[in-house]
């Protein structure tokens, strides 16, 4: 029988790639799941603790996986287009999740992944219960393409490469280059989730750091001027891009009020898991 969190690995085929996932607890048991997407220069490493941090606080299982290009899976041929997220929110996540057999997940997303995490809830409406979203970009403007000619000069002059290099390995290159092209770009600003935005229907809990380097307030106006859904928004003061690493105490704070919004308490699965 598994441990309550036991730590398992795992590789799948989804969207014609192979992929690399772990998961935290009984995956699949048929209670809902967190199911966890990470940045643009991310993988499942990168979210340090946080995946144990999150199934200890809900009693949830927890699912993480690298996507093509990243980490442990495939190494990416080729380049990438903004398109990108939504085939990833789309069929591919749509696909992750009937192998693991998840019905219900709540996505926690960073970033590239918490823009992914809001697109999967429109794409995914009967799956998808709620979102918490750390720093999504979902609408870009000139000061993020500005932003990622800094994050190519700390890549090739920085130090950058060697740091992602200890998640991503021979990934590293192909990785960096699939994610910058597409955002470097003045076509980025032609980016739109606003029918998306519209769509979606679950509870959507959203935290920004104030000094995001890649900027967050193109993103707060179009989730105000387009969802619909029941909505939170946090902006910290003096925190970055990463507030689900700098800011644990309202990460938690936070997802606690998103289950409760969902009509689920924390406290209560992890009460009925522990029986």
């Amino acid at each position: 029988m598994m441990k309550k969190n036991e730590m398992k690995e795992h590789e799948l085929f989804a969207g014609g790639h192979r992929l690399a996932a772990t998961t935290w607890g009984d995956v699949g048991n048929g209670q809902p799941t967190i199911v966890m997407m990470h940045g643009g220069l991310d993988c499942i490493t990168t979210w340090k603790d946080l995946p144990q941090v999150l199934a200890e606080a809900s009693g949830w299982p927890v699912l993480a996986y690298d996507r093509y290009g990243y980490g442990r899976s495939e190494s990416l041929v080729g380049g990438r287009e903004p398109s990108y997220r939504r085939e990833e929110a789309g069929p591919v996540l749509g696909e992750v999740l009937r192998h693991f057999g998840i019905h219900k997940a709540l996505m926690f997303g960073h970033s590239d992944g918490g823009a992914m995490s809001v697109l999967a809830a429109a794409a995914h409406p009967e799956l998808v219960c709620g979102v918490f979203a750390c720093s999504p970009t979902m609408a870009v403007d000139q000061f993020m393409v500005d932003a990622m000619a800094v994050a190519r000069r700390a890549f090739e002059q920085d130090g950058l490469r060697e740091k992602l290099r200890r998640h991503h390995g021979d990934n590293t290159d192909t990785m960096f280059w699939g994610w910058y092209e597409p955002w470097a770009s003045p076509q980025a600003l032609q980016w739109d989730m606003s029918v998306e935005l519209a769509a979606v229907r679950c509870p959507v809990s959203v935290l920004f750091g104030n000094d995001d380097e890649y900027g967050w307030r193109p993103s707060a106006i179009a989730l105000f001027r387009h969802g619909l859904m029941p909505l939170e928004v946090t902006a910290l003061p003096g925190v970055g891009h990463h507030p689900q690493q700098l800011a644990r105490g309202e990460t938690r704070s936070m997802l606690q009020r998103l289950f409760c919004r969902i009509g689920r308490s924390p406290s209560a699965e992890s009460k009925n898991a522990d029986q």
